[in-house]
């Protein structure tokens, strides 16, 4: 098994996983971030995956916070990046969604970023 401290000091570095995001969302994020890593790593033996899977979830992360902290120029590509991160990092669709990416960003707008943050980590966006 690999050991996942290594791969969350790595996650703690990176500053753009929350940078857009107050102090008390940042936390959120990197909460759930540190959970799913934990989660995700102890079903990965190599380290070569445990380093892709790693990746995959900050990039998944990382496109939560520049959706999340610029809310006012949100674009259905936004969304459409962040699914492909979710597909990359998660696996195939649990739950498809019932809005497209438009009908979406046009939700988001008017929600604060952690309300933002808890819908999206709960949707599991499909393509258009």
């Amino acid at each position: 098994m690999t050991d996942p401290q290594i791969f969350i000091d790595r996650m703690l570095e990176v500053e753009n996983l929350t940078d857009a995001l107050e102090d008390e969302d940042a936390e959120y994020l990197i909460n759930w971030g540190v959970a799913r890593l934990k989660e995700g790593l102890g079903k990965i033996e190599d380290r070569e995956a445990a380093g892709e899977y790693t990746n995959n979830l900050m990039g998944f992360m990382r496109t939560l916070n520049q959706i999340s902290g610029d809310l006012e120029n949100i674009r259905a590509e936004d969304l459409a990046v962040l699914a492909d991160h979710r597909q990359k990092t998660f696996g195939a669709a649990q739950v498809q969604a019932t809005e497209t990416y438009d009908e979406v960003a046009t939700r988001l707008k008017g929600m604060k970023p952690r309300q933002v943050l808890e819908y999206l980590l709960q949707a599991n966006l499909k393509k258009d």
